[in-house]
């Protein structure tokens, strides 16, 4: 015990600085928006270095079931194009899609973050949409030159413009924090017409994803509110705890769009 305590006293200036370190930085973190976001990125370099070498090793015994995986997907993408030109989406608005490999993933949270291999030298900027095969998987938020973080859908901040794909009803995604495989459907008026299986889908009114990109599917509503609103729970196409290969979309009409909005 007394070697402990003089183990204390010897390093008791380094221990204070350490200290004092920390607090400064938590305080900038909580109260500068300029320091949040560059301790962010910070941070989000850090976790994906620290990451990207276990990942390398755990990926390199599991090729194998990652191609199959990349098969299966490439076909569920194949299926997903079919049904963006059946709706008549615009092509020329998807002008690029990136590729990217999960390194981070969190789902226990109540704002989940991803963090990918790619970055700014890979094309990937801030507040482009994320996908897997299966359908939305959130919102690039912070990128450094070789990664980028994800807002997921799992995240309480996050909202995002959706419509039911049969009626074509305009609500928004959003999630409580609860589930990680059930998202709530808000804004759909107890007018509408909907029933349990019913896939939720893209609304297309925002600047991260077209619309008809698959969200999930209802499976429980309560249509006794007196609000006029059905409460609505929607089980995500994507099960975020098993997350691998991600694709970016990157919409070339977002510049001429906020131009108009801009004037």
């Amino acid at each position: 015990m007394q070697s402990i305590i003089n183990s204390i006293v010897k390093n008791r200036n380094l221990i204070i600085y350490l200290i004092l370190s920390f607090i400064t930085f938590s305080y900038l973190y909580n109260n500068s928006s300029l320091h949040f976001n560059e301790l962010g990125k910070i941070s989000t370099y850090l976790s994906a270095t620290s990451s990207k070498f276990s990942s390398s090793i755990t990926s390199y015994f599991n090729l194998i079931k990652e191609n199959e995986k990349l098969v299966s997907e490439n076909l569920q993408l194949k299926k997903m194009e079919s049904n963006y030109k059946f709706t008549q989406i615009n092509e020329d608005t998807l002008n690029s899609i990136n590729n990217a490999k999960v390194i981070v993933n969190s789902i226990n949270k109540s704002k989940n973050i991803i963090i990918i291999d790619k970055g700014k030298l890979d094309s990937i900027n801030l507040e482009m949409g994320v996908i897997s095969s299966k359908g939305v998987v959130g919102i690039v938020k912070n990128v450094t030159n070789n990664y980028a973080s994800i807002i997921s859908l799992l995240n309480t901040d996050l909202r995002l413009n959706a419509i039911l794909k049969n009626s074509s009803t305009i609500g928004s995604i959003t999630w409580d924090g609860i589930n990680a495989r059930i998202l709530k459907l808000n804004d759909i008026p107890l007018s509408s017409s909907l029933k349990v299986g019913d896939t939720v889908v893209t609304g297309g009114m925002s600047f991260y994803f077209p619309k008809g990109i698959p969200i999930g599917k209802i499976v429980n509503y309560d249509n006794n509110s007196l609000e006029g609103y059905y409460e609505i729970d929607v089980e995500t196409f994507n099960d975020f705890s098993s997350l691998s290969n991600l694709y970016i979309l990157n919409r070339t009409d977002n510049n001429e769009i906020q131009s108009l909005l801009d004037e």
